[in-house]
């Protein structure tokens, strides 16, 4: 089966370039790629507009910081697990012009115990200063980097739709440049299912065991991977296949007649 296509590889490395189906392209086609990204982006989102729809979330991801000045510090009863106390302060604008502001501090607050005429850190809005507060005044509010790992996540669990496909043709890649080219004759063919949605590219794989007959008069066994139906369907027990072997005979192989096209 494609003896022609094939009959061109030599049978031991070096070699230049690869065959068709070894491009990275073929192992994440780009309709899945496109998919993917339309994912990560729209499920990336949500913490970005959520954020933006907070006042507090407001001056994380648009504010700028500025010195300012305690004008006066009073004990205040508030939801806070201990005491609290309500800061008054001021500070100038990048923009030009003095505002004032107010905040309400817990006592793990790191601005809880300053005094009036402590200089603070103070953010606000660049187009609207009147929107402000002491920055970094709650040690328990998450850092903005933190809501970075909701599209990390999502490609996680999307991850089965294209890894294992890209981690075969690297593998394919590798042994191409290093490997031995023997043939083969397929014993057992068994199908391997992975947690993605039915139909999509890489919801189903096969391994395919080749013996083969060493110099030395011993018989071996390769698994080799392959994700074409088609393929799969021709590879009755007996065919001759080719197939790329590594250094180590207890590694995977690859099929190269799953990479001509």
């Amino acid at each position: 089966m494609f003896d022609e296509q094939l009959a061109a590889v030599p049978a031991h490395p070096p070699r230049s370039g690869v065959l068709p189906g070894m491009r990275l392209r073929t192992a994440i086609p780009r309709s899945t790629l496109i998919i993917l990204l339309a994912l990560v982006l729209f499920f990336g989102s949500f913490p970005l507009l959520i954020m933006s729809s907070d006042p507090k979330g407001q001056l994380e991801l648009r504010g700028v910081n500025t010195e300012g000045q305690v004008v006066s510090v009073a004990d205040v009863p508030s939801g806070c697990r201990g005491p609290a106390r309500r800061l008054i302060y001021e500070f100038k604008a990048q923009s030009g012009g003095s505002f004032r502001g107010g905040a309400t501090l817990c006592e793990d607050s790191p601005y809880y115990s300053a005094k009036a005429g402590d200089s603070i850190e103070i953010r606000h809005l660049r187009d609207d200063p009147g929107r402000s507060a002491p920055a970094s005044a709650d040690p328990n509010e998450p850092p903005v980097f933190i809501f970075m790992i909701f599209p990390v996540f999502f490609l996680l669990v999307l991850s089965p739709m294209f890894l294992p496909q890209l981690r075969e043709v690297l593998r394919a890649r590798r042994l191409y440049k290093t490997g031995t080219l023997t043939r083969g004759q397929v014993v057992f063919i068994k199908k391997r299912s992975f947690g993605v949605w039915p139909g999509w590219p890489g919801s189903s794989s096969f391994d395919v065991y080749v013996a083969q007959q060493l110099p030395s008069g011993e018989r071996i066994e390769t698994v080799v991977w392959c994700t074409n139906d088609w393929l799969v369907n021709q590879l009755v027990p007996g065919t001759t296949v080719h197939i790329l072997c590594p250094s180590n005979r207890s590694q995977r192989g690859a099929l190269l007649e799953a990479f001509v096209r």
